[in-house]
């Protein structure tokens, strides 16, 4: 028992070791690691369960998905920053020193792996395919965010960081599928260990979302939109469906809809991108609807900043009788006139007068799935195929099925329908930067904020990275 308190002692040292003010954060504290981990299988474990730790930090984030779109006004505090003003800069942007210390950790865990001689080794290979997963999952989030990006794919074990420039785009795709690649034809299994894990048909579920945004943003056409259909018909093979009821996706864990999502549980993780998204018990007490509101008294207590914009209303408002409507949003009424809009999916659970946000992050779901499957049909101008997969989702909705006019039209309707259906889920800006890529939308046009201005789509780097490391170049626009 010692032994294995001063092994998870060790484990939260290197993991704070690995998140100072460095170029990358990846040096590695090699001693420590070797003197106390890579001894036996449940190593290789306790390490991978850390790494997911830090990858559910990166995804719990509505600044880097939701936060630029048009579906967000302000609410009761000022919360929105200059990300959703559109008025991002060097000073202000978003650092991206913590991605790569994730980064380090799975390059750490892999280097070790390898030479590891394990009693099973289907073991092994599913630790490896997770972290191949995981390491193609995170470069997946940094690109789409900066596009060029340093490419690190080794542990850094000196005291000395070296510098680093930003690789192609292309470059740091490549590595990604090649992840993806290695991912595959390591897990041990066809189907699901844990929704909460990654697994093969949860990098199935990656991998067309990968070939998406190469084939748009980065002009891939046809061969990516293929490669992602193709990858979506593995994970309707996986053994999920579609659920009956839509509000069951967000109150069951682990549900027969998701693919893959993020374990939260109030009793250690209580820092939730939704409570944002929650009103405050102390400013909406005196609601005529009060108690069906998402609130609740206690700690941690919601910060109240997003609410639905009028364009998300519009939107999700677009056809009377649309089943999801009731769980999507939820007024806050003073004498039957609402005050605010909230998002009302993630309610969490409310013990005693305390509500925590305690549901898991859905980061797959089928109908996310159903729905980019339709945006490559229609991206390669196959409309009964797209009307096919896009009524399928409309259907449990409870709206009419869509009849094909154009083939803009077509994208255009499946670009709304993934944000009635997806709404709040963090996905809302990869789809309008892939719309826009594509011709069904300007951006610059689209989405109120960025109306009038020039601020580029992809982010700035730091000031703080840029002064540590002369190699870099700054983001072109900036």
């Amino acid at each position: 028992m010692k032994a294995k308190i001063i092994k998870y002692g060790a484990l939260v040292l290197i993991m704070t070791l690995l998140s100072c003010e460095k170029i990358l954060d990846v040096k590695q504290i090699s001693t420590i690691t070797n003197e106390v981990f890579w001894q036996n299988e449940g190593d290789f474990y306790t390490y991978l369960n850390g790494i997911y730790t830090r990858y559910r930090s990166h995804m719990d984030n509505f600044t880097l998905s939701e936060e630029r779109g048009e579906m967000w006004a302000q609410g009761y505090n000022a919360r929105f920053s200059n990300y959703w003003s559109q008025n991002i800069t060097p000073g202000n942007t978003v650092d991206w020193t913590s991605y790569y210390g994730t980064i380090g950790h799975i390059n750490l865990l892999l280097s070790k792996i390898e030479p590891f001689t394990f009693s099973n080794s289907a073991t092994k290979n599913r630790i490896m395919a997770e972290a191949y997963a995981l390491r193609a999952a995170v470069y997946f989030y940094i690109a789409r965010i900066w596009g060029n990006v340093p490419l690190v794919l080794d542990p850094v074990l000196s005291a000395t960081n070296p510098l680093y420039k930003r690789s192609p785009v292309s470059d740091v795709f490549a590595q990604i599928n090649e992840d993806i690649t290695k991912a595959l034809s390591l897990f041990p299994e066809e189907t699901y260990v844990n929704k909460n894990k990654w697994s093969k048909p949860a990098v199935y579920a990656l991998l067309a979302d990968v070939k998406m945004w190469t084939g748009t943003v980065l002009g891939g056409g046809s061969s990516d939109f293929n490669a992602a259909i193709d990858a979506i018909n593995k994970v309707e093979n996986s053994g999920v469906s579609l659920l009956s009821t839509f509000g069951t996706i967000f109150d069951t864990k682990k549900n027969n809809e998701v693919i893959f999502s993020i374990y939260l549980d109030m009793s250690e993780y209580t820092s939730s991108v939704y409570l944002y998204m929650w009103p405050r018990f102390d400013t909406s007490f005196g609601a005529d609807n009060y108690n069906d509101l998402p609130s609740g008294r206690g700690e941690p207590q919601p910060q109240a900043g997003f609410v639905l914009s009028k364009e998300a209303l519009a939107l999700i408002n677009t056809y009377p009788g649309d089943k999801r409507v009731s769980r999507t949003y939820i007024p806050e009424l003073y004498k039957g006139v609402a005050r605010y809009y909230w998002p009302n999916k993630f309610r969490g659970t409310l013990y005693g007068e305390t509500r925590y946000a305690d549901n898991d992050i859905i980061l797959y779901r089928l109908a996310d799935l159903l729905l980019l499957k339709a945006e490559a049909y229609a991206d390669l101008n196959q409309a009964d195929d797209a009307v096919k997969y896009l009524n399928l989702v409309r259907t449990r909705a409870g709206i009419p099925n869509y009849v094909f006019t154009t083939q803009a039209a077509l994208q255009k309707e499946i670009l709304d329908e993934r944000g009635r259906e997806l709404f709040s889920e963090l996905k809302r800006w990869y789809d309008l930067r892939r719309a826009h890529a594509v011709g069904v939308i300007d951006l610059y046009k689209y989405v109120p904020n960025l109306v009038g201005k020039t601020t580029p789509l992809y982010w700035a780097v730091h000031t703080n990275v840029m002064s540590k490391d002369s190699l870099l170049v700054q983001t072109p626009g900036y």
